[in-house]
């Protein structure tokens, strides 16, 4: 039954697919450095407008477009840690899934997992979770690119 169990969680994934995945994650990370490069100019920006243009409207606007750089960052480190777990089970594809197990008692050990009780995840569902991570930072960045534009037009017209 265990055995079935575990067949069922790796039956639809192989090498390629999670190195394709892994390739495919490589994207977030340039959005990442958009997305710091955004976030540091919101800063420069909301700085100068809140000691040399006393502007309160355009210090709020660069104070939201910061923190929302802050909060894509977040999502950054998360799918690139992600990343690095998936470029290991490519690796490993071989031991599949027992090095499933492996992986979630470590994640679990380093509490970096709720609790022991949720059953074993396959390979599809991890990755589905880090889509939805990457789906986040897109949102976040459009968010932070839309309060920088919104800046930059009202800094013009102050």
């Amino acid at each position: 039954m265990v055995n079935s169990n575990k067949a069922k969680i790796t039956e639809n994934i192989n090498q390629t697919v999670l190195v394709t995945f892994n390739h495919f994650l490589i994207i977030s990370h340039q959005l990442e450095v958009f997305s710091r490069l955004l976030t540091l100019i919101a800063l420069f920006f909301g700085l100068m407008a809140s000691w040399v243009l006393n502007s309160v409207l355009l210090t709020s606007y660069s104070l939201v477009s910061f923190l929302v750089g802050l909060i894509s960052q977040y999502y950054a480190l998360r799918i690139a840690f992600d990343k690095k777990l998936f470029d290991y089970l490519a690796t490993k594809y071989d031991q599949f899934p027992d090095i499933l197990d492996e992986l979630d008692n470590a994640l679990l050990q380093l509490n970096l997992k709720k609790s022991k009780q949720q059953p074993l995840r396959s390979i599809e569902d991890r990755q589905k979770g880090t889509l939805k991570l990457f789906k986040k930072q897109i949102v976040l960045i459009s968010m932070q690119l839309i309060f920088a534009i919104a800046t930059v037009i009202l800094g013009v017209f102050v």
